[in-house]
């Protein structure tokens, strides 16, 4: 198991190469590019796909929760699921972090629910279903070693590997959706669920679509 411990004032991830860089926490901090406002806009590729009618959001590959706090601050009602234990450590720690924010604390918002377990069972359990199930399931990488990856990616896919069961997800949650299933994947990969509704085009990446009839 990698080692987590208290450092700096928050959580952080360490194993022997990240112990001289300090280590690795959720960030929650907004990405270049992303709005620090409160909601920010719902511009660019993941909004589009998102929809704009949409209200509630469960996040059922939380991962680092990068995309589940800018989901969060565009002003989406938002669930997330993590079925790392680790990970889901971290993340507790990061939304204790966030809920201390001068601006979270000045507009009176609550960070977003975590559950942490096996998303196709937490799903089928939802009391009410979510307008949009997003989800961002690991890939084999194009290349099997890339100078790229980030260590970020590289300890997501150490603790989780590739998720084997990303077709069973897709199905359980094209089942649980209300209105939509946005699956985020690399621009080389097939599409998850076969022939989408609408696809929207990212760096390297690209969001697909499924609409419920």
């Amino acid at each position: 198991a990698l080692p987590i411990s208290w450092r700096d004032g928050c959580l952080k991830l360490l194993d022997r190469e990240l112990l001289k860089k300090g280590g690795l926490t959720v960030d929650i901090e907004p990405r270049n590019g992303e709005q620090r406002s409160w909601p920010a806009p719902k511009d660019g590729p993941l909004a589009q796909a998102l929809g704009r009618k949409t209200k509630t959001v469960v996040d059922a590959t939380t991962g680092w929760g990068q995309d589940s706090l800018h989901i969060f601050r565009m002003g989406y009602e938002l669930l997330c699921i993590e079925r790392s234990p680790v990970m889901a450590e971290l993340l507790i720690d990061g939304f204790a972090r966030l809920a201390q924010q001068d601006w979270m604390q000045h507009l009176n918002l609550e960070p977003p629910q975590l559950l942490q377990g096996n998303a196709i069972e937490l799903l089928a359990n939802l009391e009410t279903p979510p307008d949009c199930i997003y989800l961002d399931p690991m890939f084999p990488p194009k290349r099997k070693k890339s100078a790229l990856a980030k260590k970020s990616m590289t300890v997501l896919r150490d603790l989780l590997g590739d998720d084997q069961d990303k077709e069973q997800l897709f199905e359980a949650a094209l089942n649980v959706a209300g209105k939509r299933v946005v699956v985020k994947s690399p621009d080389y990969a097939e599409p998850l669920g076969g022939k989408s509704s609408q696809s929207f085009q990212g760096k390297l990446l690209r969001y697909d679509v499924y609409l419920k009839l």
